[in-house]
């Protein structure tokens, strides 16, 4: 049976090598190389192919993010988890914006990992409980302020420029309805009541 190969990157050396025991104790994953650097990582990314990058969010040097955008320009098909201590819903969401397959915390149980490992491997993204419940409330306390989704956003600077929604429903590969209750939804929140209303919001937080 294949083993999938795993890029373990931490700066903490007590902890990846309880990382690297944990993994080397499936059936399904290798530990084919540890970095304790972001800069360290990108090196053997060059070097040798592997199928799940595993890393820390705040290293020395190369961060996180960093080395998650720089992974999928040097090897677009590996597979990404990040396991950190963060839980702040902005530096998630940019993580996952970026290319992450799945992203769990470092208190999460052994098992959270090994589940994790599998779901990404079969192309699915994974995020641990307690990821989902910090992004979906963000997503409600987002709703409550009034701010827009990046795809209201998209369709804003659309509608700014005068698109109608035939228009961006094809630009998006959406439906024309589903362009419509986006428009509801940023004219509810924008508290404008026409285009002229829109365009204005648009401008004054530089959407456009």
């Amino acid at each position: 049976m294949k083993r999938y190969s795993v890029l373990l990157v931490d700066d903490h050396r007590i902890l990846m090598d309880g990382m690297n025991a944990l993994i080397e104790s499936s059936d399904l994953f290798s530990v084919k190389n540890m970095a304790s650097s972001g800069t360290e990582a990108i090196e053997l990314l060059k070097k040798y192919d592997y199928d799940i990058l595993i890393t820390d969010y705040e290293m020395p040097g190369l961060s996180g993010l960093e080395l998650v955008k720089a992974t999928k320009t040097i090897q677009p098909d590996a597979k990404i988890i990040v396991l950190s201590m963060h839980d702040d819903p902005s530096v998630i969401r940019e993580i996952l914006r970026e290319g992450a397959n799945g992203y769990i915390l470092k208190k999460d149980t052994h098992r959270t990992l090994h589940v994790a490992l599998k779901k990404v491997m079969e192309g699915k993204r994974f995020l641990s409980d307690d990821i989902s419940e910090i992004l979906i409330h963000a997503a409600e306390e987002d709703e409550e302020k009034g701010v827009l989704t990046s795809r209201e956003t998209e369709i804003l600077r659309l509608v700014a420029k005068e698109f109608n929604s035939r228009q961006i429903a094809e630009i998006l590969f959406i439906s024309e309805r589903t362009v419509e209750t986006h428009r509801k939804n940023i004219l509810r929140k924008t508290g404008a009541s026409n285009l002229v209303g829109l365009i204005k919001y648009a401008y004054a937080n530089n959407l456009i």
